[in-house]
């Protein structure tokens, strides 16, 4: 049993030419597949945009970016032309209620739809370039489930993969299904959050005992900072399942956090794959205790500042300080603390939201808070013999954190100072 992903950059040709390829590999086997799709690149960030103006040419703009990679694959496989106008006719219902509804669960349907065109159009595609009696076209909403109820759109609560997958395969060998999209115990439909098809992959791999997870994307693996714009970024081979976590957390793109943890407990090495590449180099996630680092960020941080003379040998003054940011339900990224003041961060956009906090904030402190900075991070399960080798002289920063799991350093800069020393402290390394 294998499971692979293919996310929103795959949505191509080229892409799905390697699905079928995969697909009629497979049926020449015993082995079972299953196969999680994105929504092609850019239509889930159109669908949001809709729920937030309810302006319907971006609806517009969905239909006619799906219909364009639907032409194009017709052009690559003329025998065997897929039709999806039908396949709209749901979300035109759902927009049409959209106007007078503004329920959560409604939301989600339209923000998951991306996920139920690109299925469907894969679907459509095997019908007659492969054996279309071993393959069946799922719904996700069927089987990855959240353990509580929620009202939000993108809830923080625990997802898992129910016993309903297995009806699924019991008389078929692949699986197509979409990634993000899930129900709750009143099955109501809900959302992942964004990046949740990697996290719909590892639940689904988790619950079968997949052999391992694959996801294929746009680049080779992860690398030791952006290979965009760090030109000596080293390619990793084997990175610690724990490592990868961190590092998606603190704003590495290859992989989502919650994504890491399912194939962790059951030991599933996590492949990644270049759509675009013959892949002769890529990385593996498992239990390497290989050493390793990354060097990445998060932009679009606040930063606050909070003192008062009082903490000193006080006591509740913190509970005090992040019920206010809990109250307004921001989430909270780094803090340090000393004995007369607190720093945290938050990568919240809401302005008028951090406006109140700081209102609240000053009825009892003396409060900094500042925009545009950003949070550079080494992640690396080697920090104390790295830290020896950064000498940041020339960079002011507001804050240097360091983890409680010994994996990663912090700086909070502000965010023109970002891709210095970012490039300072990657170089540094290398060199030595």
């Amino acid at each position: 049993m294998k499971v692979i992903k293919f996310g929103g950059t795959s949505q191509s040709v080229i892409g799905y030419k390697k699905l079928v390829e995969i697909i009629n590999q497979t049926i020449l086997t015993d082995e079972k597949l299953v196969i999680v799709l994105s929504a092609v690149s850019g239509v889930t960030n159109l669908l949001e945009k809709f729920l937030e103006t309810k302006e319907k040419k971006y609806i517009d703009e969905v239909i006619l970016k799906n219909i364009k990679f639907v032409d194009e694959l017709n052009k690559e496989y003329p025998s065997n032309e897929i039709f999806i106008d039908d396949i709209f006719t749901l979300l035109f219902t759902f927009v049409s209620d959209y106007e007078t509804n503004n329920d959560v669960y409604l939301k989600a349907k339209i923000i998951g739809y991306g996920e139920i065109i690109s299925t469907h159009i894969l679907y459509q595609l095997v019908q007659n370039l492969s054996d279309k009696k071993k393959i069946i076209l799922g719904n996700s909403y069927d089987y990855i489930k959240s353990s509580k109820e929620t009202s939000k759109l993108y809830p923080c609560v625990e997802f898992y993969c129910s016993d309903e997958i297995l009806l699924y395969l019991k008389n078929n060998q692949i699986l197509i299904t979409q990634g993000f999209i899930a129900s709750s115990p009143s099955s109501k439909t809900i959302i992942l959050g964004r990046g949740g098809s990697d996290t719909t992959g590892a639940l689904i791999a988790n619950k079968l005992d997949a052999i391992e997870y694959q996801v294929w994307t746009d680049v080779n693996g992860i690398f030791s900072a952006d290979p965009n714009w760090i030109i000596n970024a080293k390619l990793m081979n084997e990175v610690n399942y724990e490592i990868v976590q961190e590092m998606a957390g603190m704003g590495a793109k290859v992989m989502h956090p919650y994504s890491i943890l399912p194939c962790k407990q059951k030991n599933i090495p996590i492949k990644i794959f270049n759509t675009f590449n013959n892949n002769e180099k890529n990385t593996i996630i498992n239990n390497s205790n290989e050493k390793v680092f990354c060097v990445t960020s998060q932009k679009n941080v606040t930063l606050f500042k909070i003192t008062s003379l009082c903490m000193w040998n006080g006591y509740g003054f913190v509970y005090d300080i992040f019920k206010i940011f809990s109250d307004k339900k921001i989430n909270i990224n780094i803090i340090t603390t000393s004995q007369f003041s607190i720093s945290t961060t938050t990568d919240e956009k809401d302005i008028n939201i951090l406006k109140e906090v700081f209102e609240d904030l000053s009825e009892k402190y003396q409060v900094e808070m500042t925009n545009n900075n950003s949070i550079v991070s080494l992640v690396t399960n080697n920090l104390e013999e790295l830290d020896k080798y950064i000498y940041l002289p020339k960079i002011e920063y507001e804050i240097i954190h360091y983890s409680p799991n010994n994996l990663t350093k912090s700086y909070v800069v502000h965010e023109d100072k970002t891709n210095n020393i970012i490039k300072t402290i990657h170089d540094q390394i290398i060199k030595n």
